[in-house]
């Protein structure tokens, strides 16, 4: 089966260590695969264009797709259209409508355009539409620093059917840390 990882807004393979994620995947014995997205002056619909060229839907059917950041939000948007056969959000970062308005200094960092672009996609719409068993995941570091983060991760796992949330001890806004790993690994287990 193949795993793919979706990375957060802006970043690439080696952003951070992403390939420690892709080889706990490998070592499961999945065919795991990094999809690179072009962030720059990019909204989230040519954030998604971008996947659904990059991932053929036959292959997406029987696969394990992961995000993390705002790659949560592309994986789940991709995964409303085509339930996988099971769907990872780390991290998912709360830019819905439902989460509009946001903070001035979200919408100043995403800028206008993203920002109306993101009022379009309804996390309450694309979480009816997933099928799959979905895991959340958010570090115990974020519940307290993004109380957003927090509460969209907690009503993704109510709004979800087949989904478990799980709180990270100890850590921040880091899927790559060897603690956050480890419980992504025993939940694939």
């Amino acid at each position: 089966m193949k795993a793919y990882l979706i990375p957060g807004s802006g970043e690439d393979l080696k952003s951070r260590d992403y390939q420690a994620v892709l080889d706990m995947y490998k070592g499961l014995g999945y065919e795991s695969k990094f999809i690179p997205i072009d962030w720059k002056y990019k909204t989230i619909d040519d954030w998604l264009e971008q996947v659904r060229s990059k991932i053929p839907k036959k292959d997406l059917v029987n696969s394990l797709l992961s995000g993390f950041s705002f790659g949560s939000i592309i994986a789940l948007a991709i995964a409303a259209e085509v339930n996988p056969k099971r769907l990872l959000l780390f991290s998912l970062s709360p830019y819905f409508k439902e989460d509009m308005p946001l903070p001035l200094k979200y919408e100043k960092w995403a800028g206008k355009r993203r920002i109306e672009n993101f009022k379009q996609v309804s996390f309450n719409e694309l979480a009816a539409k997933i099928k799959c068993p979905t895991l959340l995941l958010i570090g115990s570091k974020e519940i307290s620093k993004y109380k957003d983060m927090n509460h969209r991760s907690t009503e993704a796992n109510k709004r979800i059917k087949n989904s478990k949330l799980i709180v990270v001890n100890n850590i921040g806004h880091n899927v790559d840390n060897p603690g956050y790993i480890k419980v992504i690994k025993k939940e694939l287990m």
